[in-house]
């Protein structure tokens, strides 16, 4: 048996996973028809992976099919490693592709939790950039929050408090509704960030949320709130977010009692599965396996 092995045939959920970036280089080159030169590669923060996004990725999925194409292949990709449960983000702006017809959008993003169902327990997220067209994003989120498809929301970009007020009526239309809150902070933003983000959205998981490292008394806050932190270590690494892997604060995190899940955030350019990710980090250190088994079971089933 393999030492990734033990990892591979463990239950687990990637509840960080960016669907339209969430498959193989692997996967991605045979339909893309394109490589991407020089990658993957270590990256000097987000301008340059976004430089990739804009020039590569961004432009060749432009269709309705292109996108139920690269979220199927996300999917498949968390299925060869074993991923029980995936709370996979959407991307807002694919209602665009769908020319606005909410009702074929919402129903490829049904089909496809029932064509893998007997695979994986797929929970769709609907992703929030937060510098997409508001116009858009008030029109378009609470028809597809009141659906009932998605089952959490995450907003990402920029890691500051502008214009942030806009998007509090929509985080508490998806607490009324039972959605799963999330957001995208202290990656690149430091532990004050991350209380402040919890506090002002009322978050039950943080995607990212190393940040709060810094700060023992954000540690326990988020211990205390039982807020889990979705932590992508490689991504970290890769984006120059944290100098080594060995230097990861998830193992400040753990030992502080927080709730941590180990997700892949962009597979495509990161290139680690989540079973790789649980071996990089026994063999850097930086947790022993039984403390990442612990992380592992903590997911609802």
């Amino acid at each position: 048996m393999s030492e990734l092995e033990d990892f591979l045939k463990h239950p687990k959920t990637d509840a960080h996973n960016h669907l339209n970036l969430g498959m193989r280089y692997a996967s991605y080159v045979p339909w893309a028809h394109f490589l991407i030169p020089n990658f993957p590669r270590t990256m000097n923060g987000l301008a340059e992976m976004h430089e990739v996004i804009s020039t590569f990725t961004r432009p060749r999925c432009s269709t309705a099919e292109d996108v139920r194409d690269v979220i199927s292949l996300s999917i498949e990709d968390a299925i060869a490693d074993s991923v029980t449960v995936l709370e996979g983000s959407i991307d807002l702006q694919f209602v665009g592709h769908y020319n606005e017809d909410y009702d074929a959008f919402l129903g490829m993003v049904n089909s496809l939790v029932e064509k893998y169902k007997d695979k994986i327990t797929f929970r769709p997220e609907l992703g929030l950039g937060k510098t997409f067209d508001d116009a858009k994003v008030q029109k378009w989120v609470p028809i597809l929050m009141k659906s009932g498809v998605f089952k959490s929301v995450d907003l990402y970009g920029p890691e500051t408090f502008d214009d942030i007020d806009r998007f509090k009526p929509l985080y508490e239309l998806a607490g009324k509704l039972g959605m799963k809150r999330k957001a995208h902070v202290g990656e690149f933003s430091d532990a004050a960030s991350v209380k402040k983000f919890v506090e002002f959205f009322s978050l039950d998981e943080v995607q990212h949320g190393i940040g709060a490292a810094q700060d023992d008394k954000v540690l326990q806050f988020l211990a205390d709130k039982k807020i889990r932190c979705n932590v992508t270590p490689e991504s970290n690494v890769l984006l120059s977010a944290v100098k080594k892997l060995e230097e990861h604060p998830i193992k400040k995190m753990f030992e502080a009692g927080v709730r941590l899940s180990i997700g892949t955030d962009d597979l495509l350019f990161f290139n680690r599965s989540v079973s790789e990710e649980c071996l990089d980090l026994e063999k850097a250190g930086v947790l022993t396996k039984e403390q990442i088994f612990k992380i592992l079971d903590d997911f609802e089933r």
